[in-house]
């Protein structure tokens, strides 16, 4: 079962805005949500497919483009996202 069909059979909900995600977490234990956050990244590429694409593209813009972190993960937002 997926991380997201879990917290989904326990009430919650994970909302994506951008590159960012939120989680409602309905019936789920301190114990669940502990493990969930050990899980992050696998989460984030359920929800959001392009995640290691930006992810890559945001580190290479931080490291080698001198960018804020912010900044790059904005920036790699708009070129994962444009068609």
């Amino acid at each position: 079962m997926s991380i997201l069909a879990r917290i989904r059979a326990h009430g919650g909900e994970v909302i994506r805005n951008e590159w960012r995600i939120t989680m409602r977490k309905g019936r789920l234990s301190a114990a669940a949500l502990e493990w969930i956050a050990g899980r992050r990244t696998e989460l984030m590429r359920e929800v959001w497919p392009e995640f290691d694409d930006w992810n890559e593209r945001a580190a290479i813009r931080e490291y080698c483009g001198g960018m804020s972190r912010a900044e790059a993960e904005a920036a790699a937002y708009v070129d994962v996202t444009k068609c």
